[in-house]
């Protein structure tokens, strides 16, 4: 099922983002009375603010707000744009692209489906009956195609995305939030292998998922998970009720388990259950 109405929805979108730039730079909105754990605020186009929630020996999590001034500063990485296949540590990636936050993508390098587009670059066009799709488009706003793939017509659905100017397109999921609301969702192991999480929903794992909270707004939870006495991890339900709590109005997970790290400022700040995890790819604010 499609979600995205593509002219509508970016031309409504433009003009909503424009008027919110008047509201940069405020307090963040997404995190109540929770302390503030980092922060960075350079003054001009990025504003980030981390609350790390700490409920061990159960569950540890970070909650990021993220403000930036244009859509350019979400971008993403490959650590090698020359074949988007090979892999290396995330936190390289960060550093070699001066990344202030950096968060693990989808690691599209590890399969051949879904459509591929990478700062306005298009990779691939492949037919994927298992991934759901975010796309960003060049307002920097969040949209959410998903649901049934099979009968996506890539190759059209790639020229009308790259024709649209849309600035990325993230191929993982499942698609958690959409207009401040929880999305259904089956997972691989849940039913008849249809979906690309090898796992059962209800499981628990580190997870890592982005979501908008409004115009040039975003949230990032990183869930730590697999430390017995430090952090089990959350189910799927658990992490989309997270992104729902904090203001999210459109969400998708993304690449988790080993791959979860969180990137601030010179240095991964959660501890990963696979310190040594490569992935070809990764989502930057800078």
């Amino acid at each position: 099922m499609k979600r995205f109405a593509f002219a509508l929805a970016l031309a409504l979108c433009l003009s909503i983002s424009m008027a919110a730039l008047a509201d940069w730079g405020q307090d963040p909105v997404c995190f109540g009375n929770l302390p503030l754990y980092a922060a960075y605020d350079d003054g001009d186009h990025l504003k980030i603010s981390i609350a790390m929630v700490d409920n061990s020996p159960k569950l540890v999590y970070y909650v990021c707000d993220i403000q930036v001034k244009s859509p350019d500063v979400l971008t993403t990485a490959f650590y090698n744009p020359k074949n988007i296949k090979k892999t290396g540590l995330m936190e390289k990636i960060a550093e070699a692209n001066q990344a202030v936050l950096a968060i693990n993508c989808d690691f599209c390098g590890d399969h051949d489906s879904g459509v591929i587009i990478r700062n306005g670059t298009l990779y691939r066009a492949e037919k994927t009956y298992k991934l759901d799709m975010l796309i960003i488009d060049e307002s920097g706003d969040f949209h959410l195609h998903a649901g049934s793939r099979k009968k996506d017509d890539v190759k059209a659905l790639a020229n009308e995305l790259t024709a649209q100017n849309v600035w990325q397109t993230i191929e993982f999921g499942p698609a958690l939030v959409e207009n401040g609301e929880a999305l259904p969702f089956t997972t691989k192991a849940d039913n008849n292998n249809t979906y690309v999480i090898s796992t059962r929903s209800s499981q628990l794992e580190p997870r890592t998922g982005i979501g908008q909270i409004g115009p040039l707004h975003y949230v990032v939870i990183v869930a730590e998970g697999r430390r017995d006495g430090y952090s089990e991890g959350l189910s799927l339900q658990g992490f989309q009720q997270l992104f729902v709590q904090y203001g999210a109005q459109t969400a998708i997970n993304l690449d988790g388990g080993g791959s979860t790290k969180l990137y601030f400022y010179n240095g991964v700040i959660n501890r990963p259950s696979s310190p040594s995890r490569q992935v070809s790819d990764a989502l930057i604010f800078k």
